[in-house]
């Protein structure tokens, strides 16, 4: 329970950060300088892992991140920062986990030149083993 609390916090903590620090904003704030077109492709994204299907919802977010811009950036922020508030056992009982997020997040930000902040952040990959 403390280390799940602890990823969540994490996730949200280190998106608060990029956002700010790459945007100037807070991550809902950010959000809000998408155009339409990209707020409906994280507000699909973000209902999909809602509606039991949060693997998907990675899976479509990795795929939306493999063209790298800052809009894509945003969108990832937002739709792990409200992963992060998701419910545990919700996210157990659809196949996922925190810990999963923590590195599918961790991933998501390498895409966008962020190993080091990540890093800085979650420690280094070795550390978990």
């Amino acid at each position: 329970m403390f280390e799940q609390d602890y990823i969540m916090r994490q996730i949200k903590e280190i998106t608060a950060i990029i956002a700010k620090v790459v945007f100037g904003a807070k991550v809902e704030q950010s959000f809000y300088m998408l155009q339409e077109a990209e707020r409906q492709k994280a507000y699909a994204l973000i209902e999909q892992m809602r509606n039991g299907e949060p693997l998907e919802a990675v899976r479509e977010l990795d795929e939306l991140s493999e063209n790298n811009t800052k809009e894509n950036l945003m969108i990832g922020l937002e739709f792990y920062a409200q992963l992060s508030d998701t419910d545990e056992e919700f996210l157990n009982e659809n196949g996922y986990s925190l810990v999963r997020a923590r590195d599918d997040f961790r991933r998501f930000t390498e895409k966008f030149g962020m190993q080091q902040m990540t890093e800085l952040y979650f420690g280094n990959e070795n550390d978990d083993k």
